[in-house]
């Protein structure tokens, strides 16, 4: 996979030079950091609600490999913890088969700052608990791999838990608390990232910018990272206060294309939003999509939303179905471009899409 990777990538990095980074179609892991479902929880979780099981069951390898194997889009969720242990005894740790957490990562539990993990109290295991720790790793790794091709990270907030564990509760993110997130990431990716001042011309909103002046080409770009924060309505627009545009923001969001601060949006169902995507990528702006949703759907349904996806346009694709993950085996289907890329430049003229 790394070879066929690296012959991939001297196709792009060849056309590179002169192209915008809207002209490429990045293949990437939905909830890069979560690992498969310990036995133990599966087995209880699957008495107390076989459908959310089947929703939750899969996992990836973790993200350093993901990306020495090609991965160039991943998916982080963060939640608040500003006193630390607030998620240190969960449900799923009373029905597990063995321990859910090493010693220091109980240690890291303990401590306080943002957590990574998909479902509080159930789904609780991470490649990296701490979000700090997540984002060191991506800043390791991308220093011993230099100039490579630049990676987009979607954030979410999660502020709701479930009832199969509703102690503790997630608690909700504040204007002030954005800004906290936004200062982990420029701490510690500093000059490696790419924010929305960094595309925005002087006397331009970003949806003006983009949609007159368009990306930057990936040579520009290259060993940068790209923050995309995934957020509901009340959350993005707590994301923007008191900084229009996005004037000092470390992630881009979603908005909508109306807004001063619409530069790279998400639409998550290519399928029923085929137009809408081709009509924003025609306009200049970004989009990431999704090319699975339903882990257990059948393999022609999955093909189908791929298919949709990829014609698209949509420059992020989505999936649990990276080459090498688990799933991948499971159910023999493997989400890729020809010939086993996972980046390409994008086939289509985006003017005319």
């Amino acid at each position: 996979m790394r070879f066929i990777f690296f012959i991939a990538a001297i196709t792009w990095l060849t056309d590179a030079v002169a192209t915008p980074l809207n002209q490429f179609q990045v293949i990437g892991s939905h909830n890069s950091y979560k690992k498969v479902l310990n036995l133990g929880v599966k087995k209880e979780l699957s008495r107390l609600n076989p459908k959310l099981t089947a929703q939750i069951d899969y996992g990836h390898i973790n993200i350093v490999d993901q990306l020495n194997s090609g991965i160039r889009h991943l998916e982080i969720d963060v939640l608040k913890d500003p006193n630390g242990g607030l998620y240190l005894k969960p449900w799923a740790e009373h029905v597990s088969s063995e321990a859910l957490f090493s010693e220091q990562e109980i240690e890291q539990l303990s401590t306080p700052g943002f957590k990574v993990m998909h479902i509080p109290g159930v789904d609780v295991q991470s490649h990296c608990i701490l979000f700090s720790h997540c984002l060191n790793n991506l800043k390791k790794w991308s220093q011993a791999n230099p100039l490579h091709y630049p990676i987009v990270i979607m954030i979410n907030v999660k502020e709701t838990g479930t009832s199969i564990d509703p102690q503790p509760s997630t608690l909700k993110f504040k204007a002030s608390d954005y800004h906290s997130l936004d200062a982990v990431i420029k701490q510690t990716l500093s000059d490696s990232l790419f924010t929305p001042d960094n595309l925005r011309k002087s006397t331009l909103s970003l949806n003006e910018t983009v949609t007159q002046f368009g990306w930057p080409n990936v040579d520009l770009l290259r060993q940068k990272f790209i923050f995309l924060f995934d957020g509901k309505k009340s959350q993005t627009s707590l994301y923007k206060k008191n900084r229009p545009s996005l004037r000092g923001a470390s992630m881009f969001a979603h908005y909508e294309a109306n807004q001063p601060e619409a530069a790279f949006m998400i639409v998550n169902n290519p399928v029923k939003h085929f137009e809408k995507i081709q009509k924003l990528i025609a306009s200049g702006y970004m989009v990431r999509t999704r090319a699975d949703a339903l882990l257990d759907a059948k393999s022609s349904n999955k093909i189908k939303q791929f298919n949709a996806a990829k014609n698209s346009g949509a420059q992020i694709i989505s999936t649990d179905f990276i080459p090498g993950s688990p799933q991948q085996v499971r159910f023999n289907y493997v989400v890729q471009f020809d010939h086993g890329h996972v980046v390409r430049k994008t086939p289509f003229n985006l003017n005319h899409i």
